[in-house]
């Protein structure tokens, strides 16, 4: 007597992947080329705009050059956008509005949750110890707004770039679907969130070891997270806000730490 009983579903699954060992690592190679192209361009024109034609240096106006950086470098990615769509036409950015369900409020909480667990995760002595931490922003009203306008807009540019332009070009180049019970991605953007958590590779040049690894961690599961509601969503818009969320929370919750236990 045979078992008709349906064999159960691993809890960890990768599916559907056609592309070869060397294919695969060449469209890493292009992802990271096209990832150092947008963003490098966007930083250096801010940086000339900063320093030449506004002459701030090394003021305290940092906030304003990051701002600066972000728009630029969101400028870079939708020239990619423009481009992935004429080399690969069957490529989706998902640079639209939602065409049903936005998950804009659960992107809201989401990235709530995400400044919560990055102000823990990047200052946990100093909130055990109950003193300011120093996380080098100005809590003067201005420099303070200007951090805070950077920190919303950063989606804009990041998830363009990483979700719009790279993991869409990875979905074709590199097909294949990556399950872990019943949460699904793409197996590019599974790949992106690594990548985007070696973008963020400063974190080992300025903070402590154990810091700078808990800042890899998070900045992976953030980029498998905005994965998922681009897919969930079919649009970059939910994404976008639960990144700026999530980083206006965290540094906004530094500025009222650093004025009330100062």
């Amino acid at each position: 007597m045979t078992d008709a009983a349906p064999t159960p579903r691993p809890l960890f699954q990768i599916s559907g992947v056609t592309a070869g060992p060397l294919r695969t690592v060449l469209a890493l190679i292009l992802a990271a080329v096209i990832m150092q192209f947008s963003l490098i361009p966007g930083r250096e024109l801010a940086r000339w705009l900063y320093t030449s034609v506004l002459g701030l240096g090394q003021s305290e106006h940092v906030g304003l050059f990051v701002f600066l950086a972000i728009m630029f470098q969101a400028v870079t990615a939708l020239i990619g956008v423009v481009v992935l769509k004429r080399v690969l036409p069957q490529a989706d950015a998902h640079v639209r509005w939602p065409p049903a369900r936005s998950y804009v409020g659960l992107a809201v909480v989401i990235g709530l949750a995400m400044g919560l667990i990055m102000l823990a995760a990047d200052y946990w002595p100093e909130l055990l110890a109950g003193t300011a931490p120093d996380g080098g922003y100005s809590t003067a009203l201005l420099p303070a707004f200007e951090w805070l306008l950077a920190m919303i807009t950063t989606g804009l540019a990041e998830e363009t770039l990483f979700r719009g332009v790279m993991v869409g070009m990875l979905v074709v180049l590199i097909p294949g679907r990556v399950r872990l019970g019943t949460f699904e991605i793409s197996l590019a953007g599974v790949l992106v969130a690594v990548l985007f958590g070696l973008a963020h590779y400063d974190a080992f040049l300025h903070n402590p070891l154990h810091l700078a690894i808990a800042q890899q961690i998070y900045a992976f599961v953030w980029g498998v997270t905005y994965v998922w509601l681009m897919e969930r969503s079919k649009s970059l818009v939910a994404p976008i806000v639960a990144h700026g969320i999530g980083n206006v929370t965290e540094v906004g919750l530094i500025m009222v730490l650093m004025i009330v236990w100062a």
